[in-house]
Order: structure tokens, then C-alpha cells, then sequence
């Protein structure tokens, strides 16, 4: 909890050196281009994307089911997005798709009523340079369309949640009238001292959370424009494959809710679901961890937990329909995929299990970390387990190895593991492993997919 009273007393005989206050650049006037705005259409749909390989398009939520949940388990959808739109673009299995997001309603809200836009929020403004402007090189941000609505505008463009940085918090200060919020802005953006670090840097205090504990602060919508970095689109993997016309038609992803903390596009997915929301995407660079038709020549190896599973069901897919192609395909598909439980989180389990029945799938290794009584509770102790069979894939054969998950604590510890196998099975140094591991990643089949 933000103590402010605290943070002003701490540092009351402290003397502060505060920054230049930034320029402003950016003005906003009512305008009358009804006519050339489009109410329902996403204000970034029509702006660049990052890694865009298409351009956005809209979809609905076709078909959706939850597949886990439950008490110590995340709420986890299924869902089928589908457009009527015809493009010819052809995704491979690994690809992903970027979903643009929207802001929460209970945040936009909270700025419109701050900022006393509640009679002006819904009418329809140009965006343009100032021209009384002083800063050099000014230019409207590429996101922000030149014709907006405001609370549109608020929810699609602007990143609410974004931590605000001193240039941000020392522009406020002009726009602050209560002694004390302005004493505390004064503080968190000191030149010196590390009161901005510990407030607000290092435990991630959004500006839409300090806006809130500063009621005598009223910044005007430009200087929000200004300063709020872009509300980026949010990435995720694609589920299933098509080979037919269906392709790009009918796209499949995962997508788990914390239930404590829910993030903006889970949560906007999840109130889409049942309804015939317009859910905004496009299509993403391919990466080095495509499934793509050369690939079906070697055997591969999947590494997974949760919904990182999800872009291994259009591996699977994919390999199916080659089966079904050509009946002597006989490279092999081995996942070892981690839940925290078997009865409750184990993810598509009847169709994982279907793939190991009709033998597209060859092995399956499955790990339930919060499970009791289970043998392997993490994807490591069958990599464990299967040491052996993992060094003589990796060394021995033309296996690739697909990665896929959390960058910061899962995508680390797998390679830690085969590394430590490596060493072991081959009886040579941790750093002649290492060198291995770098090799396999620079001929591509050592391959991650890494998410944050």
C-alpha cells in the first residue's frame, strides 16, 4: 500500500533538483468528421504492428470451452476465432497471431472522471503537432490516429498500466494544485536519491495507480498522449493447422486467466467469449520456430508446460495431415509437456492422447508438478529420466528440439537441464556442454519460443 504522508515525511528536509519541465508538442481540437470515423473499428487497426507479416483483420470468437479449472489452478479457454475476411496468407505451426488489446474499463473510467472528461468523452477530436510547439522534430505518434474519440482513445491507444517515467511525473507536477501531491511528484522525480526506484520502478506502480493516489492532480489528455507509451498488441501462439481453404480463416488459441490478477487481453477474451465482440489481429513474422514442410523430415522433440503446449497442437496437426498424405512418414514426434495437476490442468488430454493412439505423436512424457503421488513432477525429471535417448537425439540424429514458455524461470531452467545431461551422459565439462547447446542453437535445431 502507497503511503504517501510517509514518503513526504522521510524526505522532508531533503532538497530537491528537479528536471527542465519537457515540452509540450501535441494539441487536440473538437472536430466534425463524424463521417470519417468509424465508432466500431479498433483505433490501431489501421497503424503498422509490431513484426506484422499481414495486415489487421477482424475476427469473432467462434466456438470457445474452458479445459481447466478449479482451486490452485488457472482458468484455461479453448477458443476458435473466425473471420469472414478472404486474404491469402499461409501461417506454419509455430506462428503466431497479435491480438489488439484494450484497457480496462474500471482504469479508463478512473482518468476520464480525474481528468472531468465524463461530458466531452464520446465526441470526436483531430489530433495535431501544436504549432506553438518548442520541441524540435515534434510528431504525433504513429498509433494515435489523426481523428479519435477520447474514451476510444483511452482504451485502445494509450497503455493506462505503462510505469510513468520522471519526465512524466516531473510534466504532472504543472498540472497538480493540492502542496502535498505536488511534494511527493517532487520526490519521486529527484534527480538524486532512489525514491522512484523503490515506489514506483522496481514494484511496477502503473500510472493509472498513481494517478489515483493524487486527487488534486488533473493533467490535460495531451500531456497523456505525450507521455503514455503505446497499448502494444499482445502475442499468441496458433493452435491448429489447415492446409485447405479454411487457412487463415479459423484460428485456434489458449489462453489462461489469473483469476488474482487478470491481464488486459486475457480479460477482454474472456468477456468476448459468448458474444459477437470484433476481436482485431493480424498475422506475425514467422520465426525460427515454424513447424514448416522441410521439418517433417527430421524427428522432433517438444518441450511445454501450461498453455505453452498450445503451438505443438498445430505441430501435430500438421504432421497428421502428412501422415494421412503419405503413409510412410517415419520421423518421430516426442512431447514432454508439463500441468499441475492430472485430474484438473492436464490441457487438451483426449486429443494429445488421440495423437499417441494414431501414432502421430511417438512418445509422450507428461509431468503434474503439484500431483502427490506422480513419478515426475516436472518436465526435467523425464528429461531425466530419458538422459540417454535425449544426448543420442541431440547428437547422434537430425532431431530438433522445439522450446516453448516462460522466458524467465522455465525456457532457463530446460537448458540448464540439458546441459547438465549432456555433461553427464557424454562425461565432459559443463562448459564443453554449454558450447554444444550454442551449437544446436546456431544450426536452428535447438529452438525456443520464448514468452514473458
Amino acid at each position: 500500500m502507497l503511503d504517501v504522508l510517509k514518503i513526504i515525511e522521510d524526505h522532508a528536509e531533503d532538497v530537491l533538483d528537479l528536471p527542465a519541465v519537457p515540452h509540450t508538442y501535441i494539441r487536440i481540437i473538437e472536430c466534425n468528421d463524424e463521417e470519417e470515423f468509424d465508432v466500431n473499428a479498433h483505433l490501431q487497426c489501421t497503424c503498422q504492428q509490431p513484426f506484422e507479416s499481414t495486415k489487421v483483420a477482424k475476427y469473432t470468437i467462434a466456438e470457445y470451452k474452458i479445459i481447466a479449472q478449479g482451486e490452485d489452478t488457472k482458468t484455461v479457454y479453448d477458443v476458435m476465432l473466425s473471420t469472414n475476411s478472404t486474404f491469402d496468407y499461409q501461417y506454419s505451426p509455430g506462428d503466431t497471431i497479435g491480438i489488439l488489446t484494450k484497457n480496462d474499463d474500471e482504469d479508463v473510467a478512473s482518468v476520464i472522471e480525474q481528468l472531468s472528461l465524463e461530458e466531452i468523452c464520446s465526441r470526436i477530436y483531430r489530433v495535431e503537432i501544436d504549432p506553438a510547439t518548442k520541441k524540435k522534430a515534434a510528431k504525433v505518434p504513429s498509433y494515435i490516429p489523426p481523428i479519435v474519440q477520447i474514451r476510444k482513445l483511452l482504451t485502445e491507444c494509450l497503455d493506462l498500466r505503462a510505469i510513468p517515467k520522471k519526465l512524466f511525473i516531473r510534466a504532472l507536477i504543472e498540472y497538480t494544485t493540492g502542496e502535498t501531491d505536488k511534494r511527493f511528484l517532487s520526490i519521486l522525480c529527484n534527480k538524486s536519491g532512489c525514491t522512484f526506484d523503490d515506489v514506483i520502478l522496481k514494484p511496477g506502480f502503473s500510472f493509472v495507480k498513481l494517478l489515483r493516489h493524487l486527487p488534486s492532480c488533473k493533467p490535460p489528455l495531451e500531456l497523456l498522449i505525450e507521455h503514455l507509451p503505446r497499448l502494444m498488441p499482445r502475442p499468441y501462439s496458433i493452435a491448429n493447422y489447415h492446409s485447405d481453404s479454411e487457412h487463415s480463416r479459423r484460428i485456434r488459441i489458449l489462453f489462461s486467466l489469473l483469476d488474482c490478477k487478470p491481464g488486459l487481453t486475457t480479460s477482454f477474451l474472456k468477456n468476448s467469449c459468448g458474444t459477437n465482440e470484433s476481436i482485431y489481429l493480424y498475422f506475425r513474422k514467422s520465426s525460427c520456430f515454424a513447424f514448416t514442410d522441410d521439418v517433417l523430415a527430421n524427428d522432433i522433440v517438444l518441450i511445454g508446460v501450461g498453455t505453452s503446449i498450445a503451438p505443438y497442437l498445430g505441430f501435430l496437426e500438421k504432421r497428421k495431415q502428412a501422415i494421412e498424405r503419405c503413409r510412410n512418414l517415419e520421423t518421430t514426434a516426442w512431447l514432454l509437456a508439463g500441468f499441475r495437476y492430472e485430474q484438473l490442468s492436464y490441457l487438451c488430454r483426449e486429443e494429445i492422447e488421440q495423437y499417441l493412439k494414431s501414432k502421430v505423436l511417438t512418445n509422450l512424457s507428461v509431468a503434474f508438478s503439484r500431483d502427490r503421488t506422480t513419478r515426475h513432477r516436472y518436465v526435467q525429471d523425464h528429461l531425466e529420466a530419458n538422459k540417454e535417448l535425449i544426448t543420442k537425439s541431440l547428437i547422434d540424429s537430425n532431431c530438433k528440439l522445439y522450446v516453448c514458455g516462460d522466458g524467465k524461470r522455465m525456457i532457463p531452467q530446460i537448458e540448464t537441464k540439458i546441459i547438465e545431461i549432456l555433461s553427464n551422459v557424454l562425461s565432459i565439462s559443463n562448459e564443453e556442454s554449454k558450447t554444444i547447446v550454442a551449437d544446436l542453437k546456431k544450426n536452428l535445431r535447438y529452438v525456443e519460443d520464448i514468452w514473458f
